[in-house]
């Protein structure tokens, strides 16, 4: 048997983690330190985390400040987006970027860890996790519609070697607020199938078939009621959803948006989940932290 304790954070954009100097994002790596040291968790996965190189070639990378306030001996940056590959005048943190002399800046999901990860197809060995896109745009247009969206995979060097995906899924533009526009629902929803879709094949073979445990945890941009998490994940595939004790909303405008999933059913011995609703998680993101605590063998 394993126990762990996961938690998930979407960081709540690069423009909060970066804005211009290190020093601006220097009181939510303090808050996040904090939190990480009540908290504890074993594993952690976030999104939307931010790094950049500045004009003499330095990285001021919030991956690094996390691994070391959090006492994680491995961490693992998968890049979504950057100036590089995706320069757009219309993004202003892009223009900001080239007129405080940064040669790159980038966002992406990252995983940290305080257990040894191993190959995906040799747990014996010690590997590396991979990035692995499920949504690639023709062009990146400086808005959510057109953000790339990747899933990290990876897997613990520990008896039952569990794999984990660290996922992001898409919002539209006019899918929440005062004025939601019914037609941008939808393609939000079907977007989000479609990417599901792409995830479950991904894993299909060498997990699902296999039934080989897997935890899969992000911001899924979508409560457990939509159609991509409630049949195709738990009615089609048997996820388990690993539900807060109580129901509080991972994000004020959007609900319960972020979510922990196990499969399959039978090798989860028990689980307690919550979300970290203080005004220390207020201080770090737009969202809220989830968290849990399972058993699995």
């Amino acid at each position: 048997m394993l126990k762990l304790r996961l938690m998930t954070l979407n960081l709540g954009g690069g423009v909060k983690n970066y804005t211009g100097s290190p020093e601006t994002a220097s009181g939510k790596a303090l808050a996040m330190a904090e939190l990480l040291n009540q908290i504890k968790p074993d594993f952690l996965g976030v999104q939307e985390i931010a790094q950049y190189i500045d004009a003499d070639g330095a990285l001021h990378s919030m991956v690094e400040r996390i691994k070391r306030d959090g006492n994680f001996d491995y961490s693992f940056y998968g890049e979504t987006l950057s100036m590089k590959k995706h320069m757009q005048i219309k993004k202003d943190l892009m223009i900001n970027g080239l007129f405080n002399d940064w040669w790159d800046w980038s966002k992406g999901n990252a995983v940290f860890s305080k257990t040894a990860l191993a190959r995906l197809g040799n747990s014996a060995k010690e590997g590396v996790p991979r990035n692995i896109p499920i949504f690639q745009p023709l062009s990146y247009e400086g808005t959510r519609d057109t953000d790339p969206r990747y899933v990290i995979l990876s897997r613990l060097k520990q008896e039952p070697f569990p794999y984990i995906i660290n996922l992001h899924l898409t919002t539209l533009v006019g899918e929440r607020g005062d004025h939601v526009w019914s037609e941008v629902s939808d393609a939000a929803k079907l977007t989000r199938s479609q990417q599901m879709s792409r995830v479950l094949g991904l894993v299909e073979e060498h997990i699902l078939l296999k039934k080989q445990p897997l935890i899969l945890m992000g911001d899924f941009n979508a409560e457990v009621s939509e159609y991509s998490l409630k049949d195709m994940l738990e009615r089609d595939h048997s996820f388990v959803h690993l539900a807060p004790r109580e129901i509080i909303s991972s994000h004020s405008k959007a609900g319960l948006v972020d979510h922990i999933f196990f499969f399959p059913a039978k090798r989860l011995i028990s689980y307690e989940a919550w979300v970290i609703d203080s005004p220390l998680a207020h201080r770090i993101s737009d969202h809220l932290p989830v968290v849990a605590d399972i058993v699995i063998e």
